[in-house]
C-alpha cells in the first residue's frame, strides 16, 4: 500500500461501511526455461515457413498446398534422390532429355542453313565461270548425240565463239567472217548488214556473260531433237542484253547462226502491220497469250496471241483457227511454250517466249481482217 492509504487506515471507519483492502499481485519473472521454450517454438516456426516458402518456388505455384500436395513432393524429394537411371521418367530425367534434343534440333537446323550456305556459294562459284568456260545451265550434258560436238570439247568451242564475236565487234570485211556464220536457208543470198550487229557484245565476268546447251525441236517432226545449239547471254557496250546462237557447220565447225542471233526476219512487225500481207511471211517474235485474247469470228473459233519485236511498243495480235485442220495442234504447241493452261505443272505461265512461225492477213477473219499464225514451226529462233 501507499503512504496516505496506511494513513487512511489508522482513521476511524464511519458507520454503515466496510474497509476493504486491495492487493495487487506481483508481476511474475520470466523463467530461463520459458525464454527458451519460445525461442525453440519461433525457430520451428521460421524452419516451417522456409519450408513451405521452398515448396513454393520449386513449382512457381502460389496457393495453399493442401496435405496430399506434400505427400507427393516428399516421394519426389526421395525419387530425386535415388541414382539416376532409378529415376526414369521422373521431371529431373525428362528435363535433362528435353536439353538434349532441344540441342539436337538446334544444332540440325544450323547444319541444314550451313548446307545451303555452301551450296549456294558454289552455284555462284559455277555462275563465275562464264570468263574462262562460260555458265551452263544444266548440271550435266543432254543425253543426247546433237550435242556431243559441245561438250566433247567445250572449252576450245567457247574460246572460238569468244573469238568470232571479237571479229564481230571489230566490224571487219564479209569475206573475213563469212566462214563464221551458219548459212540461211530462209535468207538466202541477201547480204548481212553489220549494223544489225549492233553495239559490241563484252564477254568478261562484269558483263555476266553465260552460255548454256539446247536442243531445238521440229513442229513438222513431234518429238524429234532436230538440232543442239549453245546460248551466249551477256550484256553489250551500251549497257542492253544480248543473247546470240551458235551451231555446229557442215565441216564440223563452229558458226554463228545470224539470222538467229539478229532475230531476222523475211519482214518485221512494223512492216507486216503497215502492209498487211497476203502471203505467208516467215517470223522471228516473241509469243505471249492471255485469258482475253480468245475470240469467235463468225462460226470459228480463234485462240488469240500478242506477237512482239525487238520493240517492246512493237506488236501485233494474231489468231489460231481452232476450226480449220492442224489449227488445235498448232495452238497445242504455242501452250506448251508457254505452259498455258498446263494440267500438268502448276508452275505459271511463262511470258513472252522466243518462237519461229509463219503467218499472214486474213481479209475474211471479222469485219476488218486479222492476222492468222498459219504454222508453228519451232521454239526459240534457232530453226532445225
Amino acid at each position: 500500500m501507499s503512504e496516505a492509504d496506511e494513513r487512511n487506515a489508522d482513521e476511524p471507519i464511519p458507520n454503515g461501511m466496510v474497509r476493504k483492502k486491495r492487493r495487487v499481485r506481483k508481476r511474475r519473472s520470466s523463467s530461463p526455461e520459458r525464454s527458451s521454450g519460445k525461442e525453440e517454438a519461433n525457430k520451428l516456426f521460421a524452419k516451417a515457413k522456409e519450408l513451405l516458402i521452398g515448396m513454393h518456388d520449386e513449382d512457381e505455384d502460389f496457393g495453399p498446398v493442401d496435405v496430399a500436395e506434400q505427400l507427393r513432393r516428399l516421394k519426389r524429394k526421395k525419387e530425386d534422390n535415388r541414382p539416376l537411371d532409378e529415376v526414369w521418367g521422373t521431371k529431373k530425367r525428362s528435363t535433362s532429355w528435353l536439353w538434349i534434343v532441344l540441342f539436337g534440333v538446334i544444332f540440325s537446323v544450323i547444319a541444314i542453313v550451313v548446307g545451303l550456305a555452301i551450296w549456294t556459294s558454289q552455284d555462284e562459284t559455277e555462275g563465275d565461270k562464264p570468263t574462262f568456260f562460260g555458265g551452263f545451265d544444266n548440271a550435266e550434258p543432254l543425253a543426247d548425240d546433237r550435242l556431243t560436238w559441245f561438250f566433247d570439247d567445250s572449252m576450245t568451242i567457247l574460246d572460238e565463239a569468244k573469238k568470232t564475236i571479237r571479229i564481230l565487234n571489230q566490224g571487219k570485211e564479209l569475206d573475213e567472217i563469212d566462214k563464221r556464220l551458219r548459212k540461211s536457208a530462209f535468207r538466202g543470198d541477201a547480204a548481212i548488214n553489220f549494223e544489225d550487229w549492233g553495239s559490241s557484245l563484252l564477254t568478261n565476268a562484269w558483263s555476266q556473260f553465260s552460255w548454256s546447251a539446247r536442243l531445238v525441236n521440229s513442229s513438222r517432226i513431234p518429238g524429234s531433237q532436230e538440232r543442239g545449239y549453245v546460248s551466249l547471254t551477256g550484256k553489250r557496250k551500251n549497257g542492253n542484253p544480248f543473247e546470240v546462237f551458235f551451231v555446229q557447220g557442215n565441216e564440223n565447225q563452229l558458226v554463228l547462226d545470224w539470222d538467229a542471233s539478229i532475230g531476222w526476219s523475211e519482214m518485221s512487225l512494223s512492216e507486216i502491220a503497215k502492209e498487211l500481207p497476203q502471203d505467208e511471211v516467215f517470223l522471228r517474235c516473241r509469243v505471249g497469250k492471255k485469258p482475253g485474247y480468245d475470240q469467235s469470228f463468225g462460226q470459228d473459233d480463234y485462240s488469240g496471241y500478242v506477237l512482239t519485236g525487238e520493240v517492246s511498243d512493237e506488236f501485233i495480235f494474231a489468231y489460231v483457227n481452232l476450226d480449220r485442220p492442224g489449227g488445235r495442234s498448232i495452238d497445242q504447241d504455242f501452250r506448251l511454250l508457254l505452259n498455258y493452261g498446263s494440267f500438268v505443272s502448276n508452275e505459271p505461265p511463262l511470258q513472252e517466249q522466243k518462237a519461229t512461225l509463219r503467218l499472214k492477213f486474213e481479209s475474211e477473219i471479222g469485219s476488218e481482217g486479222q492476222f492468222e499464225i498459219v504454222e508453228y514451226l519451232n521454239d526459240g529462233w534457232v530453226t532445225p
